[in-house]
């Protein structure tokens, strides 16, 4: 017959020893990731490592410079850029075919210092209207990699009041730097991604572009072909496009996969 005491002692050990297996297999993922998704990343994150055990090592930025690190070599273990810069990436090698999954998209808007009187911008006869009506736009500068700053810029350099808007519109280094401006006055109107616009308490969010002129960016993620911890971002990723993280997302602005 086994005492009390013994099954007692040995459920103690089943645990630690549980737990010391949880820890041996704990992995530190790092990530490059797009911008737009630090609203949603910022609690995401620590969701994914509370459940999973492992810790995420990452960083966030333009586009065209999170794909710049991974094309150059830099060790990473999921990167999230735009769906078609992926695909590049997959193209290229340096990212594993058959680990892209799409995770998000999100839309542009335009942001006012807050509690500044909203304009209409419900069409694009009205967006006009409200661009010519403005003192001042601005959006981070293209040459940062945004994909929001690229197409901003060839947007209004499309529209056919592009020689009036010209001499107003203001290029900044970051988004930051950007709606900084916006919060003290300094930029009446400032383009960027709807998540971005919502994530910054300065600012408003007037509303999204009107659908003849929105610009949809789709975010995917995917595992460098150098990854240190591949089956651990593979475990990344696989939450990210989970129900409850789907949801997060959606409470930020973007519309999930």
């Amino acid at each position: 017959m086994i005492s009390k005491g013994i099954v007692t002692v040995t459920a103690a050990a089943i645990s630690c020893i549980a737990i010391s297996a949880s820890i041996a297999n704990a992995s530190e993922i790092t990530l490059l990731y797009v911008g737009a998704l630090r609203s949603s990343m910022t609690e995401l994150i620590p969701t994914f490592e509370k459940s999973s055990g492992h810790t995420v090592k990452a960083e966030a930025g333009a586009a065209g410079a999170m794909v710049a690190r991974i094309q150059k070599g830099e060790v990473v273990d999921v990167g999230i850029v735009t769906t078609a810069q992926i695909a590049t990436l997959v193209t290229q090698g340096k990212i594993v075919s058959g680990t892209q999954v799409s995770i998000a998209r999100v839309g542009m808007g335009i942001a006012m210092r807050k509690g500044a009187p909203k304009t209409d911008i419900s069409s694009v006869e009205a967006f006009k209207r409200t661009l010519l009506a403005a003192k001042s736009i601005g959006h981070t500068d293209p040459a940062s990699g945004a994909s929001s700053a690229i197409y901003a810029g060839q947007m209004l350099a499309r529209l056919d009041i592009a020689a009036e808007l010209k001499p107003k519109i203001k290029l900044f280094a970051s988004n930051a730097l950007l709606y900084e401006a916006v919060a003290n006055g300094d930029v009446e109107l400032g383009f960027g991604q709807i998540t971005e616009i919502l994530a910054e308490r300065r600012v408003d969010l007037v509303g999204p572009l009107p659908a003849p002129v929105q610009n949809i960016s789709q975010f995917s993620a995917g595992v460098p072909a150098n990854a240190k911890e591949p089956a651990a971002g593979k475990a990344f990723i696989s939450f990210l496009t989970s129900p409850p993280a789907a949801a997060a997302m959606k409470a930020k602005g973007f519309e999930p996969h």
